[in-house]
């Protein structure tokens, strides 16, 4: 009979949580980054070349043109990370392709469609955007916490560019 009761007062034990008061699920502490671009420039990486077209009709002017000017991709650290880290980042995340160098005493060809009675000017480029990239973080309500900027990428995103201009008299090549 003591064996009976025991088991007996076991059952009548109520359960310690109540199914219907379950806790909210919440968010494991992940990291994760966002990259913010600020826009482009543009910097010349050779000379500017042109012609005069002394025909009446347009005509296609070729310019073979050699870079003088080597340019990087450039890192400024916050929190860390390296040039490495921001060019990962930046193509994970945008559209964007960065080139990390680009050499001098290369030849770059560029073909101009130049009006009778006119002059071209082209001039070989790069395309330079800034990339800020924030470091976040989850925290247990599923909000986001901003750590802070894991530092700016000056990205070189088109490489190379030709800036090209084409007038009655002499002009400078844009953007």
């Amino acid at each position: 009979m003591a064996g009976a009761m025991t088991l007996g007062a076991g059952l009548l034990l109520a359960p310690s949580a109540a199914a219907s008061e379950a806790s909210p699920q919440g968010c494991p502490p992940d990291v994760w980054y966002k990259v913010v671009s600020s826009g482009a420039s543009y910097e010349a990486i050779g000379s500017t070349a042109g012609k005069y077209n002394a025909s009446s009709t347009s005509a296609i002017l070729r310019y073979d043109l050699t870079t003088t000017k080597s340019k990087q991709t450039t890192w400024s650290a916050e929190l860390g990370g390296s040039v490495d880290f921001g060019v990962g980042q930046v193509e994970a995340k945008t559209k964007y392709d960065v080139t990390k160098a680009t050499t001098s005493g290369k030849t770059v060809s560029n073909t101009l469609n130049v009006p009778g009675k006119s002059y071209g000017y082209t001039t070989p480029k790069i395309e330079r955007r800034k990339f800020t990239i924030e470091k976040y973080q989850d925290t247990a309500n599923c909000d986001a916490r901003f750590l802070g900027n894991m530092g700016s990428l000056g990205g070189i995103t088109a490489y190379p560019f030709f800036s090209e201009c084409t007038a009655k008299g002499a002009c400078t090549p844009k953007p």
